[in-house]
């Protein structure tokens, strides 16, 4: 009898084992094929520039990123600004792409011969696809409020830049720098100010500079775009 429970009680772990092979293996994912966030990107290369170039990359999370290089071709060190694009400006980039096919189309203006003003390229690219599509100028009128806001946003963190080298080097000089910056918010130039956020704030705070120019850091900062819940624009 004992013998026989023996073996019974081996037969079952044998059908147990081949059950378990038998089961299907579930693989780690690979993390190449992860999905690739969407993100709208727009770049400029202008050797008369400052800079001679920059990039501008925006997703529907509002992850947004701005680098800037000192010498054409990204060369030297880059100037990055890591910052969270506003509801309004994310939503309309994104409609702006899709109206334009998400720039699978050639949109430079050929009719008749134009000033450079640079390469502009806007790119697109999600987990399927990606295009691009490069331009001196274009007439077509999405293309340009694409171009303008971009435009807007490298102008909004230039001036920040300028803003934070004159405040740890040049005290004197932070007041030209904020005139500047509010004049451009009264002509509705600025885009993105919550990039520039830290050193107005700092700015806005510090006892030791003029009564005026701390002035001029908060009526910037009034300016900021509105806290939003987060969120997403929708997939292509």
């Amino acid at each position: 009898m004992r013998k026989l429970l023996t073996i019974v009680f081996c037969w079952l772990i044998c059908v147990a084992a081949l059950a378990q092979d038998a089961e299907p293996r579930v693989e780690p994912p690979n993390r190449a094929e992860e999905k690739i966030p969407q993100v709208v990107s727009f770049t400029q290369a202008f050797p008369d520039f400052t800079p001679p170039f920059y990039s501008i990359s925006i997703e529907p999370t509002g992850r947004a990123e701005y680098k800037s290089t000192p010498k054409p071709d990204q060369e030297g060190d880059p100037y990055v600004v890591k910052f969270t694009a506003s509801e309004p400006v994310r939503t309309r980039v994104f409609e702006l792409a899709r109206q334009l096919h998400y720039f699978r189309d050639n949109f430079e203006y050929t009719k008749s011969r134009v000033a450079f003003t640079g390469t502009k390229t806007l790119y697109f690219k999600n987990a399927k696809e990606e295009h691009q599509t490069s331009y001196n100028w274009s007439d077509n009128p999405q293309v340009q409020e694409l171009t303008t806001l971009f435009q807007d946003i490298e102008e909004t963190i230039e001036l920040g830049r300028q803003l934070e080298e004159k405040y740890r080097f040049d005290k004197l000089g932070v007041d030209a720098i904020l005139k500047t910056l509010e004049q451009e918010a009264k002509d509705n130039r600025l885009a993105e100010l919550q990039a520039i956020q830290p050193i107005l704030s700092r700015v806005a705070k510090d006892p030791n500079l003029m009564n005026i120019s701390r002035r001029r850091a908060e009526f910037l900062l009034t300016k900021l775009p509105k806290p939003e819940l987060a969120t997403t624009v929708g997939e292509q």
